[in-house]
Parts: C-alpha cells; sequence; structure tokens
C-alpha cells in the first residue's frame, strides 16, 4: 500500500489529546482509521439517501433501517 505523508495542524490541546486517545498507537494510525471510519459512514449516508429517493420505502421500512444503521454504529463505536 502506498503512503502519502499530509502534514496538519490542530491545536495543541487537540494534539495532546489525540496523542493520549493513540496510546501505544502511532498517532498516524489511531487518526487513519478515524478517517476511514467517517468516510465509510459518510459513504453509507450518501448510500441510503440514493436508495431512499430510488425506492421511496414508507415509514415501517425507515424506521427499521435507520434501527439498523444506528446499531452498526454503536458496534463500530465500540470497537
Amino acid at each position: 500500500m502506498s503512503v502519502t505523508r499530509i502534514t496538519i495542524s490542530v491545536p495543541e490541546k487537540v494534539a495532546k489529546r489525540i496523542k493520549k486517545a493513540a496510546g501505544a498507537s502511532p498517532v498516524s494510525t489511531w487518526v487513519t482509521n478515524l478517517v476511514e471510519q467517517h468516510l465509510d459512514d459518510a459513504e453509507l449516508d450518501r448510500l441510503w439517501e440514493e436508495f431512499y429517493r430510488e425506492v421511496n420505502p414508507g415509514r415501517a421500512a425507515t424506521r427499521r433501517a435507520e434501527a439498523i444503521m444506528k446499531r452498526h454504529r454503536r458496534r463500530r463505536g465500540a470497537a
């Protein structure tokens, strides 16, 4: 896998929190995992919106799908 180095600037307090949260993991790995999860969630949201527009499900189906997505995100957040 190819790796590209980028530089970001964050407030000092945020940098300290990131380093603490990353623990023994390299900060770049920790941040990459969070960004990938955020991008995956954004893609799922986009796909859900597209599906919803195309299929126009009823209220019960919409509530069920949203509950499934909520459980999925909770599990991912705990990982």
